[in-house]
């Protein structure tokens, strides 16, 4: 899970966030970001499972497999089929 030391360098998930297909709302792993981040950097084993979620430079890995089953559009979310 990357480690965001402050909000400015925290803006490269927020924009992640943005583009996402679940809303306006934080979603489970933006939640767990958000409220364990600096808990994590100082945890090895926490920090090396988390790492699979949000790379360092704010990429969310699980937005790419959910590009799979949805259409990414933040205006208009709709199922893939």
């Amino acid at each position: 899970m990357a480690y965001f030391p402050n909000g400015t360098a925290g803006m490269v998930f927020d924009e992640e966030c943005s583009t996402c297909k679940y809303g306006q709302e934080p979603c489970p792993i933006a939640l767990v970001q958000i409220q364990y981040n600096y808990d994590t950097c100082q945890n090895p084993k926490l920090k090396e499972l988390l790492d699979c979620l949000v790379k360092q430079d704010g990429t969310c890995e699980m937005k790419k497999a959910f590009s799979r089953d949805f259409k990414t559009d933040a205006h208009n979310l709709k199922l893939d089929l």
